[in-house]
């Protein structure tokens, strides 16, 4: 689950802010992004684009039957969420494993409706972010710094140490039985696992979390994660998690894959898969503003727009490279002179790459097996593409796999 999100750490408090990256894009202030209409496309089987029918996939963003005030999307694969400027949260498509938080452990298709509140009692408000990946676990951080979750615990990532399987409704993620963990300011989600970005730029994780040099086993309570400070930015997908620190180094962890974009050692050495480690020619001073992690390839983004990838080929995510096979370190993708600057960059547990330009259109390519580019057709192997909404301009987007959702606001 990932949207890309910068946040500011300011004498121990964290406020959202945009980012050298963020300022030029459309429908971004000083406090954040401002709301908007959200549009979905790709499968949709499950009525999950927000479009309000199940149909089986669309080929071209759909307006969503959502309210006008949108200022995040999340794709769960086969569910959706939207915060709304309100601060309510509200939540539609399949309701495998609970997801949906609306109290049913039924995995049936519903409607877009507010999530419940903690306990299951009253609607969840005063959301400030939110997280989510496929069917597992939900998180959402609330205004006053505490996380709550709901949805599959098969992995212990509900964080507050209970062994139910599921949850149909919002719990506090807890630090110990009865403490609720507080200072959270950003949320991230992988398959088993569950990151929290906090105001002072540490981390805590809970789940079974493979940053802590550990391949087994898992963490029922939220518990920091050692060798992570000044930290801006999480990007999770799968068991691989990276994390940007303030200077613009970026350190990765969780699986041997190219998607570390780093050599790595044995187990109990301090370059393990497993432990934090700096992406090989990320460090200090690269300008790296943004970092999206997707089925098995990464993006980094840095504040002059310059982008890199590296990882698998596996579903054509590195097309735009020119090679067939992996890139094991990050490799700058060299656009014509004169483009629109890239903005913002996302690729969450998704086959296609989406980067927002800075007058509002979307570049795309990768693997457009269900329309989950955007570009109208089902051509299965897409080269950088423009996506762009007549009179509408894109603000963010959310992929998950088969499907994707993003916040526009008028174009200038």
């Amino acid at each position: 689950m990932m949207r890309s999100k910068v946040l500011a750490v300011v004498a121990g408090a964290a406020v959202a802010a945009a980012s050298p990256a963020f300022g030029a894009a459309p429908g971004y202030a000083a406090d954040g992004p401002q709301p908007g209409i959200a549009y979905g496309w790709g499968a949709n089987n499950f009525a999950q684009t927000g479009a309000g029918t199940a149909a089986a996939q669309y080929n071209s963003p759909q307006r969503t039957v959502l309210p006008d005030d949108v200022v995040q999307v999340q794709s769960g694969g086969r569910a959706g969420y939207a915060r709304l400027a309100d601060g309510r949260l509200l939540a539609w498509g399949y309701n495998l494993n609970s997801v949906l938080g609306n109290g049913s452990t039924l995995a049936s298709t519903r409607p877009a409706a507010a999530v419940l509140g903690i306990g299951g009692v009253g609607t969840l408000g005063d959301v400030v972010d939110v997280a989510v990946h496929m069917e597992s676990a939900v998180a959402a951080v609330l205004g006053d710094g505490t996380v709550v979750a709901w949805g599959s615990n098969a992995s212990r990532q509900l964080g507050d140490g209970s062994t139910a399987s599921v949850r149909a409704y919002p719990e506090r993620v807890l630090t110990a039985p009865g403490t609720p963990l507080t200072g959270a300011v950003d949320v991230e989600s992988g398959t088993e696992a569950t990151y929290a970005l906090m105001a002072d730029g540490t981390v805590t994780a809970w789940g079974a979390v493979k940053c802590d040099g550990a391949l087994a086993g898992t963490t029922p309570f939220a518990t920091p994660v050692a060798g992570l400070s000044d930290i801006r930015q999480i990007a999770v997908a799968g068991g691989v998690a990276l994390f940007r620190r303030a200077d613009g180094a970026v350190l990765s962890c969780g699986g041997e894959a190219r998607a570390l974009g780093r050599p790595f050692g044995p187990l109990n050495s301090t370059t393990s898969a497993y432990v934090p480690a700096q992406v090989t020619d990320l460090g200090p001073g690269s300008g790296v503003v943004d970092i999206s992690v997707g089925t098995s390839a990464v993006s980094a983004l840095t504040g002059d727009g310059r982008l890199y990838l590296w990882g698998d080929n596996t579903q054509y995510q590195l097309t735009p490279l020119g090679g067939p096979g992996g890139v094991a370190v990050p490799t700058e993708l060299v656009r014509p002179a004169g483009e629109p600057k890239i903005v913002d960059v996302e690729n969450d547990n998704s086959p296609v790459t989406y980067a927002v330009r800075a007058d509002g259109s979307m570049l795309v390519w990768g693997c457009n097996m269900f329309g989950m580019a955007g570009i109208g057709t089902t051509t299965i192997q897409v080269s950088p593409t423009v996506v762009s909404v007549p009179g509408r301009a894109f603000v963010s987007v959310a992929a998950a796999n088969w499907d994707v959702l993003a916040v526009t606001v008028p174009a200038v």
